[in-house]
């Protein structure tokens, strides 16, 4: 019997500094869903804050997500996702 693939999931990241809270939760929540991300701890490199703020248009608060490439936002906007019963949907299309 062949083994079944895994469905191909969403490429995540996620900007973290160690002791975030608002980090912390968003990591929990995307663990809980079972999907793998990338994450990039900038705990005080300020070169990679400058970075992450470019690529997400400017937001410099922590964390910051990325789906598919796509800036979601912070904890907040990711939480609101999931209230709106839509996240699942973003984390379960293949990413590139």
């Amino acid at each position: 019997m062949a083994a079944q693939n895994s469905p191909p999931t969403a490429k995540i990241e996620i900007y973290t500094w160690r002791y975030c809270g608002f980090c912390l939760r968003a990591k929990m929540l995307l663990e809980s869903k079972g999907v793998e991300f990338i994450e990039y701890p900038i705990d005080g490199d300020n070169g990679a804050r400058a970075a992450m703020a470019e690529r997400a248009g400017g937001a410099s608060s922590l964390p910051q997500i990325f789906i598919n490439a796509q800036h979601i936002g912070g904890c907040q906007e990711l939480l609101m996702l999931e209230q709106r019963g839509v996240l699942d949907q973003l984390l379960s299309e293949p990413g590139s």
